[in-house]
């Protein structure tokens, strides 16, 4: 009977354990995790839970605990993994408990970035990547009135969208010249940027931090821009991107790059796998996907192939955002154009008022459609590319096609 460890309890490793038990695999299965308590989505972590005052962790549970029993997976939470020994198939977790394994799963996903300037023990500093930290940061929210946010990514956007919905003042600071410069359109990025400006927040493009300055009583009270102007706050918050968490592939001697460097079945070793955030494809995108929807893809690619399943075929990725009372939904990655390339883009009107989607094309091809309340044109396109239906610019652009109708006579 086979014994198979998961490393790391969030969508990737749940999904995995539970892929394993749906392809058959009726051995052992152990998911340990750092974090204590029951694992949690982490999606409303910088939405519903930050927003609303009484909304607690338990309304976020993954699963609940009587799932594990029901399914036979033995979830080991509150506990780091401290030695692996890839001879003997066995590890050292907190305690010197010791357990033995035929596959291990790496599901340790990424790390919240944070500058190296700045101080590790100021208690108004907060990231975002776990349950651990979004109580910290709420609980600081709470009590505060200015909030200064580094990062507009995802992450830093709607964190910027829930302190305005608490009744905070919200300065949003960015490196590059846009919004989502790594993830959307520009078009994306400009509405985004009029969206939270028209909502409140003020926005510093082009801008990045000189100086935190420090209060007498060990806490942030202003940060000193790049521009000379001075941004006071009550809670500084990083959301300034991720690194993947590899300290176990390297112990292990895996091959590493911008993550744990893994093929086509997700296998980085011998009875190793890398699954979710931490993952670093060398295929068609050359990078890692940091989605929840990646995470279940890898988890089920690895399962299937654990247990001798057929294989999924390659998903469209697709993302989501919820700012405020808006939507966007993203089928599709945006491509980075090489020189003397560029991407096409086309806005079409959604049917409910103030909605819209953006299409890309990249050399001739649809590759990514960005929706805003408009999951008519996200579900199409996402459709499209899926089934690789080439489609022209100028049909989108037609306002008299229906999206619907177009696709059932393309099919």
């Amino acid at each position: 009977m086979k014994k198979i460890v998961i490393i790391g309890a969030s969508h990737a490793g749940i999904s995995c354990a539970e892929k394993l038990r749906r392809y058959g695999f009726d051995g052992r299965i152990t998911l340990i995790d750092r974090i204590p308590g029951l694992p949690v989505q982490r999606p409303p972590l910088s939405k519903d839970f930050l927003k609303y005052k009484n909304v607690e962790l338990h309304s976020f549970y993954l699963r609940q605990k009587e799932y594990y029993e029901r399914e036979k997976i033995e979830l080991v939470t509150g506990k780091d993994v401290v030695a692996i020994n890839r001879e003997s198939n066995s590890m050292i977790f907190e305690g010197d408990s010791e357990i033995n394994y035929d596959v291990l799963i790496l599901a340790t996903g990424a790390d919240a970035k944070i500058p190296d300037y700045v101080r590790k023990d100021i208690s108004n500093i907060y990231v975002l990547r776990d349950n651990e930290d979004a109580v910290r940061l709420k609980e600081g929210a709470l009590i505060a009135n200015k909030a200064v946010i580094v990062g507009g990514g995802f992450i830093g956007l709607e964190v910027a969208s829930s302190l305005r919905s608490i009744g905070l003042s919200v300065d949003l600071i960015e490196f590059a010249p846009r919004l989502l410069p790594r993830v959307s359109s520009q078009y994306i990025s400009d509405y985004l940027q009029l969206v939270h400006q028209k909502e409140g927040v003020s926005i510093h493009l082009s801008q990045s931090i000189e100086e935190v300055i420090y209060s007498k009583f060990n806490k942030v009270e202003a940060v000193k821009l790049c521009s000379g102007k001075i941004l006071r706050c009550d809670v500084l918050i990083y959301g300034i991107g991720v690194s993947p968490n590899i300290k176990l592939a390297n112990d292990l001697g895996l091959s590493v790059a911008d993550g744990v460097e893994v093929d086509s079945s997700y296998l980085a070793g011998k009875n190793i796998y890398a699954i979710g955030d931490v993952a670093y494809s060398s295929g068609e995108f050359n990078s890692r996907i940091e989605s929840v929807f990646h995470a279940q893809f890898s988890a089920t690619v690895a399962a299937a192939s654990i247990t001798n399943s057929p294989l999924p075929s390659q998903p469209v990725f697709w993302f989501w955002s919820d700012q405020y009372d808006l939507k966007l939904q993203i089928a599709g990655i945006l491509p980075k154009p090489k020189k003397d390339e560029f991407l096409r883009g086309e806005v079409r009107e959604g049917k409910k008022e103030g909605s819209f989607s953006v299409w890309n094309w990249y050399q001739n091809k649809l590759v990514c459609v960005e929706a805003v309340e408009d999951s008519q044109a996200y579900m199409v396109g996402k459709r499209l590319i899926e089934q690789n239906i080439p489609i022209s610019p100028a049909i989108i652009k037609d306002r008299s096609v229906d999206l619907k109708e177009m696709l059932k006579n393309l099919l």
